[in-house]
């Protein structure tokens, strides 16, 4: 590893690359005493040097005089030079959220992504699907990538900025035990890390503002508010309630006396809202809605399982918070003491 430097020749003491008259580079590479012999040179030259990415940025860095860090390694067959640098930041081409932005929603097997106008009134919407755990990781990742890219091209299209989750799964992965095996798997599958990473990367690199908000209960509100309106998934009615928040528009509860009907489980059903305090705060009520919809999204499930929550290998029953243990008989927990009760005929 050779730390670069911006006071030294093409940003690098050790490692000095330079343009050659056929469109490739030559790399010059000081060669340490210790592997040096006695009448050898100091230098090793390595002609027909060429890069496969970036390398537009990279003759811009050279050209700017720019650090250059560099990184030989040796792979068991051969020997590899990577490159790295501080990459320039492109000019901003979006407007402001005022002006409508473009949401995404992170799931498992697609992102859902949803533009809205200045308004704030949801416009369209489009699924650009990913992989799931069957595929390997760098498939996966791949697949990611590409989705993110057509995200941020449209953004850009759009000269809109981009909203997204800021989501925490470190609480989340920490709960895995009370999730079942496939429940687990998919939470695990969960690419996070990469798509943070790579979405921050793409609209620094096309000059697209990003701006990252807490979606608490945004599922709820898309599916209570959008979703069959607009006959909607619930994914793509999500992206346009984190747009929305995005541009630091509020979201009203329906009208008191409603009762909305939501998707489920390929179907739609009346959601009863619960009854809200007079001086309780928006988000409260929010919190409340959302576990009613909860509430009718695991009732759907269990009737079609016959009423019978699956038992996870951890000896409980149940999904997220609401995982309930068994008791030590092995029977379900219909006790009156307990905070969360599932009860259903014993076999």
């Amino acid at each position: 590893m050779s730390v670069g430097s911006k006071d030294e020749t093409t940003g690098n003491q050790l490692c000095q690359l330079r343009q050659t008259a056929d469109g490739h580079y030559q790399l010059k590479v000081r060669v340490p005493d210790c592997l040096r012999h006695r009448g050898e040179r100091k230098h090793l030259v390595i002609s027909g040097v060429t890069f496969n990415h970036d390398r537009a940025a990279l003759d811009e860095a050279l050209a700017a005089n720019t650090a250059l860090s560099w990184r030989l390694h040796w792979d068991g067959r051969h020997w590899r030079a990577f490159v790295s640098f501080n990459h320039a930041r492109a000019r901003r081409v979006t407007l402001g959220a005022q002006y409508g932005v473009v949401g995404i929603d992170f799931n498992v097997d697609h992102l859902a992504v949803t533009e809205t106008d200045p308004s704030g009134n949801l416009r369209r919407t489009q699924r650009f699907a990913l992989l799931r755990e069957d595929a390997t990781s760098g498939q996966r990742e791949a697949a990611l990538s590409d989705a993110l890219k057509k995200a941020v091209a449209w953004a850009n299209d759009e000269l809109k900025p981009i909203v997204a989750e800021d989501l925490d799964f470190t609480a989340k992965k920490k709960a895995m035990a009370q999730l079942s095996p496939k429940g687990a798997r998919m939470r695990s599958g969960l690419l996070y890390a990469k798509y943070r990473q790579r979405l921050e990367a793409k609209c620094f690199w096309a000059g697209v503002e990003l701006i990252l908000f807490d979606p608490a209960y945004t599922s709820t509100i898309g599916a209570v508010k959008y979703a069959a309106r607009r006959g909607w998934s619930v994914h793509a009615a999500a992206a346009g309630a984190i747009a929305r928040r995005g541009q630091k528009l509020t979201e009203r509860l329906p009208r008191a006396g409603t009762v909305p009907r939501v998707p489920v489980r390929g179907g739609h059903h009346a959601l009863e809202l619960p009854a809200r305090k007079s001086r309780g705060s928006r988000v409260a009520a929010w919190r409340s809605v959302h576990a009613a919809y909860r509430g009718v999204v695991r009732g759907q499930w269990l009737a079609t399982r016959g009423g019978k929550p699956r038992r996870s290998a951890t000896g409980t029953t149940g999904d997220g918070g609401n995982a309930v243990p068994f008791s030590r008989d092995h029977r379900y927990p219909c006790d009156n003491n307990l905070p969360v009760q599932v009860c259903a005929p014993l076999s």
